[in-house]
C-alpha cells in the first residue's frame, strides 16, 4: 500500500513536471525571442546614436569656426559704415585676420563709383601667408588691390545678388603673381549699404578649406570610417579621395538604376535633411549618417562600414545559442524540484486553516519551520499580516512626505511667479529702452530727410544725438549678448598683458561717450604706467565701463572717481560716486539678475550681475563697499600674476 502511494505520487509529479515544463519552455522561448529582437534593435540604435553624437560634435566644431568668422565680420561693419576711408578699410581687414587665427583672409571691396578718384574701383585685402609665419614677422599682409576684376568673382556677385549675408561655396581664388591665398577657401560675405540702402560694396572673410578638412577629420571613430562634406549641388568639399574635391559630385559616374541608394543619399544631403541610410559603396555595405551645417547649404556626413559600426549587433547571435541551451537545462531542473517540493500532502494546512473557515479571522498562524507548500502558505499569511502593518506605516510616511512636497511645490510656485514677474519687468524695460533711442533716431532721420531749412549746426547736433543714441543701443545689445555668453561660460581666458592706466582711460572715455552727463569724472591712479595686468582686456573693459555708466546714471551732482591702487598681490579698481548710494540690505540683492533697487529707473538689471560674473570667471572679486556713505563705491580686485 505504501509502495503504491509512492508510485502514484511520483507519477503525479512527473505529469505536473511535464505540463509545467511545456508551458514554461514555451514562454521562455517567446520571451527570449522578444528580448533578442529588442536587444538587436537597441544595440543598433545605440551604435547609430553614438555615431550620430560623433557627427554632431564634428558639426559643432565646424560651426564654431564658422561662427567665429561670421561674428568677426559682423562686428566690423559698423566701423566700416562710420569710417570708409581707404586707409581705414585696409586697417579693418588687417584687424580681422590678425585677431582671428582661424580666418585665412579678409577683403573689403567697394563699387567702382564709390571712390571717384579710383578708375578701377578699390579693394582692401589682407591675407595670412605661411611664408611670413615667423615670430619676427607678421603673418598677415595687407594690400590695396588695383586692376583686379573682383566684381565678377563669386564672393562679390553672390551677396550682391542675394542682398544678404551668406556663405559662398569653397573656390580657388589663387592668381599667380598676386597676393592671394593658394588654398581653397570658403567665404562669408556681407553686402555693404549706405544710409540710403544703396549697395556700395562687399566685406568678405575667408576660411580655408584645409582648416575645414582638418576640423571635420579630427575625430576618427572607426577604423575604416571617414567624413565627407557636400555642397548644395552635391560637389565634394571634404573627402578622403582628394581628386574628387570641387571636381566631382556625389552623382558623378553613378548609374541611377544600379545605385539608387547613393542617389537617394545625394538628394537627402543636398536638400538639407538629417538622418542615416544604408548604402553600398564599392560593393561594401556602409551606414552613412548625415546632417546639414547650420547657416549654410552644405551637408556633412560620417561614412562607417556596417560590420564595424554594428559589431555588437552581429555578435549577439553567438550569445543566443549558449544562452538558450543553458536556459532550457535550468528550466528543466527547476521545474522538477519545484513540482517535487509542492506536491507534499496538503492536509496539515487544511487543518490549521479550518479555524479561519469557521470565522475566526483574528487568529494568527504561527511561523512554520517547514519548507514545503504548507509551510510556505502558512508563512505567507504571517508575512501578509506584517506587510499590512508595514504598508500602514508607509502610508503615514508617504502622507508626511506628500505634505512636505506640497510645501516645496508652493515655494517653487512662488519663486516661479516671482521669476515671471521679473521676466515681465525685464521685457518692459528692454522694450522701453530700445524703443526710446529708436524713436529719437527715427524722428531725427525723418526731419533730416524732409526738411531742407536746417542749419549746419542743427544738422550736426542732430547727427551727434543720433550717434549717441545708436551707441547706447549698441552698448545695450552688446551687454545682452555678452551676458548670454558669459552666463554659460565656466572660465574666461586671461592671456593678455594690459596696462592698468591705459585701460582705465579707455573705460572713462567710453562711458563718457555713452551717457550725457554734467558731473566731472576723475582718474586717480596710484600706480605707474608700466604696471600691467594679466587678464582679458575685452571683458575687463566691459566691467569698468559698466560701473562708470551706472555711476553716471545715478549721479546728478558732485563727481565720479576711478581710483587704481595695487599691492604685491592684487590690483584694485575703485569706482566711487556722490550719488544717492545703495542701502546696506540691498548689497547682495543688486548683484542678482534682472534686479534693480528702484524698478522705475533706467537699466535692464543685468549690469552688476554681468560684472560680478565676469570678474569671478577671471579669479577676481567685485564688492560694494557698504562702509562708504558719500554715495556708492564698487571695488574690483584682480590678482597680479608674477
Amino acid at each position: 500500500m505504501i509502495e503504491m502511494r509512492k508510485n502514484i505520487r511520483q507519477s503525479l509529479s512527473t505529469r505536473l513536471c511535464l505540463d509545467i515544463l511545456f508551458v514554461v519552455v514555451l514562454l521562455f522561448l517567446l520571451s527570449l525571442g522578444f528580448l533578442y529582437w529588442q536587444s538587436r534593435s537597441i544595440i543598433k540604435d545605440e551604435a547609430i546614436d553614438e555615431a550620430s553624437h560623433v557627427l554632431d560634435n564634428t558639426a559643432l566644431r565646424v560651426k564654431g569656426y564658422m561662427v567665429e568668422v561670421e561674428t568677426a565680420t559682423r562686428n566690423i561693419i559698423w566701423l566700416v559704415n562710420l569710417h570708409n576711408e581707404k586707409d581705414s578699410l585696409l586697417k579693418y581687414t588687417h584687424r580681422i585676420v590678425a585677431n582671428h587665427p582661424n580666418t585665412n583672409g579678409c577683403s573689403i571691396t567697394m563699387e567702382p563709383d564709390f571712390y571717384p578718384d579710383e578708375e578701377y574701383g578699390f579693394s582692401a585685402y589682407s591675407v595670412r601667408l605661411e611664408e611670413y609665419s615667423r615670430p619676427e614677422r607678421d603673418s598677415v599682409v595687407t594690400v590695396r588691390e588695383a586692376n583686379y576684376d573682383y566684381y565678377n568673382k563669386v564672393w562679390y556677385k553672390t551677396p550682391r545678388q542675394k542682398k544678404t549675408a551668406c556663405w559662398v561655396d569653397p573656390f580657388d581664388d589663387y592668381n599667380d603673381g598676386t597676393l592671394s591665398s593658394p588654398e581653397m577657401i570658403a567665404s562669408f560675405c556681407i553686402p555693404l549699404n549706405d544710409r540710403q540702402g544703396k549697395f556700395v560694396g562687399v566685406i568678405s572673410t575667408d576660411l580655408s578649406l584645409k582648416k575645414l578638412t582638418e576640423t571635420i577629420t579630427a575625430e576618427h571613430p572607426y577604423k575604416n570610417s571617414y567624413f565627407m562634406l557636400l555642397g548644395s549641388d552635391g560637389h565634394y568639399f571634404v573627402h578622403p579621395d582628394t581628386t574628387k574635391l570641387l571636381k566631382q559630385t556625389i552623382f558623378t559616374g553613378i548609374d541611377p538604376r544600379e545605385h539608387t541608394d547613393i542617389v537617394a543619399l545625394g538628394y537627402e544631403m543636398t536638400n538639407g535633411r538629417t538622418g542615416h541610410m544604408d548604402v553600398k559603396i564599392d560593393g561594401t555595405s556602409h551606414i552613412v549618417l548625415y546632417r546639414p551645417l547650420e547657416g549654410t547649404q552644405w551637408s556633412v556626413a560620417l561614412v562607417c562600414p556596417s560590420n564595424e559600426l554594428l559589431r555588437g549587433y552581429n555578435s549577439l547571435n553567438y550569445i543566443l545559442v549558449p544562452l538558450l541551451i543553458i536556459g532550457l537545462l535550468l528550466l528543466a531542473i527547476g521545474c522538477h524540484r519545484i513540482v517535487k517540493h509542492f506536491t507534499q500532502p496538503l492536509g496539515l494546512l487544511a487543518a490549521e486553516l479550518r479555524q479561519i473557515g469557521h470565522g475566526d479571522y483574528e487568529t494568527l498562524l504561527p511561523h512554520s519551520q517547514r519548507t514545503d507548500l504548507i509551510g510556505q502558505l502558512q508563512n505567507s499569511f504571517c508575512q501578509m499580516r506584517q506587510s499590512i502593518s508595514k504598508h500602514i506605516n508607509d502610508a503615514e510616511k508617504t502622507k508626511e512626505e506628500t505634505e512636505q512636497r506640497t510645501k516645496e511645490l508652493e515655494q517653487a510656485t512662488l519663486l516661479a511667479r516671482r521669476a515671471s514677474e521679473q521676466k515681465t519687468q525685464f521685457m518692459q524695460d528692454i522694450t522701453h529702452q530700445i524703443h526710446t533711442p529708436l524713436n529719437i533716431v527715427h524722428g531725427f532721420s525723418q526731419i533730416l530727410c524732409e526738411t531742407d531749412i536746417l542749419s549746419d549746426d542743427e544738422k550736426k547736433e542732430m547727427a551727434e544725438t543720433m550717434y549717441v543714441q545708436t551707441n547706447a543701443l549698441d552698448y545695450m545689445v552688446n551687454k545682452l549678448f555678452t551676458a548670454s555668453l558669459v552666463e554659460s561660460c565656466q572660465t574666461i581666458v586671461i592671456d593678455e598683458a594690459v596696462g592698468c592706466n591705459m585701460l582705465a582711460h579707455e573705460a572713462v572715455e567710453t562711458a563718457s561717450s555713452l551717457v550725457p552727463h554734467t558731473v566731472e569724472m576723475h582718474l586717480d591712479s596710484h600706480v605707474g604706467d608700466e604696471l600691467t595686468l594679466q587678464t582679458n582686456r575685452h571683458h575687463l573693459l566691459i566691467v569698468l565701463t559698466e560701473l562708470l555708466v551706472n555711476a553716471l546714471h545715478f549721479t546728478s551732482q558732485g563727481s565720479i572717481t576711478m581710483r587704481i591702487e595695487a599691492t604685491d598681490d592684487v590690483v584694485n579698481f575703485t569706482v566711487e560716486d556722490t550719488g544717492p548710494g545703495i542701502p546696506t540690505d540691498k548689497a547682495d540683492f543688486i548683484f542678482e539678475k534682472f534686479t534693480k533697487v528702484d524698478m522705475f529707473t533706467e537699466g535692464l538689471g543685468l549690469g552688476l550681475f554681468l560684472c560680478r560674473r565676469v570678474i569671478m570667471l577671471m579669479d577676481g572679486t567685485l564688492t560694494l563697499d557698504t562702509q562708504y556713505t558719500g554715495g556708492s563705491r564698487f571695488v574690483v580686485s584682480l590678482p597680479l600674476h608674477h
